[in-house]
């Protein structure tokens, strides 16, 4: 197994008149013999950057090793990139902090597994590995709503925030601008924040695909005529997906006149099992839509669906409320927002 030992140059962050001192932290990464002479590279998601990515450092792998180096003030959630000519990359994200230790191993299949620094360790368990989305979001808004470490539940935040915001999101970080001021997580969430806004506004206006009649739908338009749509995710191959749609069903019966609609965009690659599913076997009475992409679709692009099934409770205005309201918990969310 590949490991790379990060080592941190220890320092003092002194603070002058508010201002923190950055700290020069050091990664060495070892074990990559099999990967000489290709790029080992550290950085962080940025959408202000070229490609998204802001590198802090990179270098070649020489004998099995190589060593990037990055001054930081305050702990944020990077990412170590292995690129490697001809094939996908290899990426792992953690949390970096100054005066910290770290590790990068060779994980299952071949990923990479980050280890090391108190923040780490709580924002990226090593359980974390096989936990599933919903379960990943459970446990960081667990960190970000009700950790007593301000800065913790900042990092959890981050971690969460790459994957979209919702109103807990966003009251959280409120909060913790205000109590925590300037830190590079801040500016990355407000960053990523913005340009989330301007891919859901330029997808909302663009995007439409087609009902098994042969009906355009657009996306912006379900969203103008209602106070709140669901916008779910399903295949016909998808059990978990099909067990939905009775509460779907309940859902839509108890709410639909109060301005709640569901837009289903159907992620089968064959239109005769979208259609058996929908028409013959459970009869399917909202909007239902597919463009045939199955993952590649637009739409699912855009709301970064990685499994199913999965679900966006949104506002008029694009805005999104909620998300992978499961059983019951949609109708209990609905009767919140339109039992008012």
């Amino acid at each position: 197994m590949a490991t790379i030992r990060i080592a941190l140059q220890l320092g003092l962050l002194v603070c002058l008149v508010g201002v923190s001192h950055a700290v020069e932290t050091t990664i060495t990464a070892t074990g990559f013999e099999q990967h000489e002479g290709e790029l080992l590279e550290f950085g962080y998601a940025d959408p202000r950057s070229d490609g998204g990515f802001e590198v802090l450092d990179l270098a070649f792998v020489k004998n099995g090793a190589a060593t990037v180096r990055a001054d930081i003030e305050d702990p944020f959630v990077a990412e170590v990139r292995l690129l490697v000519e001809d094939t996908e990359d290899t990426a792992v994200r953690g949390v970096v902090e100054p005066a910290g230790q770290f590790q990068v191993a060779s994980a299952t299949g071949g990923n990479l597994r980050f280890t090391g620094g108190n923040y780490n360790r709580l924002i990226f368990p090593g359980s974390a590995a096989t936990e599933s989305e919903n379960e990943a979001d459970e446990r960081l808004k667990g960190i970000y709503l009700n950790h007593g470490d301000p800065t913790a539940r900042l990092l959890a935040l981050q971690a969460a925030w790459l994957e979209g915001d919702d109103d807990d999101q966003n009251a959280a970080f409120e909060e913790l601008r205000a109590v925590l001021g300037d830190y590079r997580a801040v500016d990355l969430m407000n960053a990523l924040r913005d340009r989330r806004v301007e891919e859901i506004a330029r997808a909302m206006k663009y995007f439409s695909s087609l009902t098994l009649d042969g009906e355009e739908i657009r996306l912006e338009d379900v969203l103008k005529e209602n106070r709140y749509t669901l916008v779910e995710f399903w295949a016909s191959w998808c059990g978990p997906c099909i067990a939905e749609i009775p509460y779907l069903k309940s859902a839509y019966a108890n709410f639909r006149d109060k301005g709640f609609e569901i837009l289903s965009v159907n992620l089968d690659e064959d239109p005769e099992a979208w259609k058996t599913a929908s028409v013959d076997d459970y009869e399917i009475p909202w909007l239902n839509v597919c463009d045939g992409e199955a993952f590649d679709s637009t739409i699912a692009k855009l709301y970064r669906v990685r499994g199913i099934p999965a679900n966006y409770l949104i506002t008029s205005d694009g805005k999104r409320v909620a998300r992978h309201l499961r059983g019951e918990s949609l109708e209990r969310k609905l009767a919140e927002l339109l039992n008012e």
